[in-house]
């Protein structure tokens, strides 16, 4: 397996079938990759919606976690379980471009040396009305960047206490080695809808405070 889509959700049933039509319909060499769905215990009908694509696909899986458990834990379940050389978050309320696999893989044997590859991204409404786009080396998210597996578990994965700013974390932890090369196309949709992890803003805050008095 080349690479593997890691697709992490709580509670974002509305939003979850069109992040895996998005993933599956990857414009990749011989369709050598997977993508694997980690729910954080969702209480809606998340599970209802994934189960008629995980009989259709067999490149598609799930995992579940018995308690909520955070981005961070959930991700770290889903690379660890991840057969693919490299392996890249999508947040399961968001979506993805068909070139979003193929051109960061590409990118990233480009640079060798580097710890990741990031794409720009847009952001959209919830009836998928484009905003604006941004550049996610100015503007940097948490999803949308790719690593090779093998560099971000011998980093450490991430802080499984960190519900939020867990990329901010994984950067600040790791100091200079942390390098990520940003290809400057948006291949990445990320949907505004009044729900967003984002919107903690008190959740946000004490991580960031955790992050800069280095209390990780």
């Amino acid at each position: 397996m080349k690479a593997s889509i890691i697709i992490t959700s709580y509670n974002y049933g509305m939003f979850v079938e069109r992040c895996i039509r998005s993933c599956l319909d990857q414009q990749y060499i011989n369709n050598l990759f997977e993508v694997i769905i980690v729910d954080d215990a969702s209480t809606d009908d998340t599970i209802l919606r994934i189960k008629p694509y995980l009989n259709k696909y067999k490149n598609l899986s799930l995992l579940q976690n018995k308690t909520n458990s955070g981005v961070a834990y959930s991700s770290n379940i889903g690379i660890k379980n991840a057969s693919g050389r490299f392996v890249v978050r999508v947040d399961a309320d968001d979506y993805v471009s068909p070139d979003f696999l193929y051109l960061l893989t590409r990118c990233m044997k480009d640079h060798p040396d580097a710890f990741g590859v990031s794409c720009d991204y847009v952001k959209v409404n919830r009836h998928d009305q484009r905003i604006k786009r941004f550049s996610a080396k100015n503007d940097p998210i948490s999803c949308g960047i790719l690593y090779p597996k093998d560099r971000l578990s011998e980093a450490g994965l991430y802080n499984d206490d960190f519900r939020h700013c867990e990329e901010l974390e994984l950067k600040a932890r790791m100091g200079e080695m942390y390098r990520i090369i940003n290809l400057p196309v948006a291949l990445y949709f990320y949907n505004l809808h009044g729900n967003n992890k984002t919107n903690d803003k008190k959740g946000i805050n004490e991580a960031r405070s955790k992050i800069e008095n280095k209390n990780f």
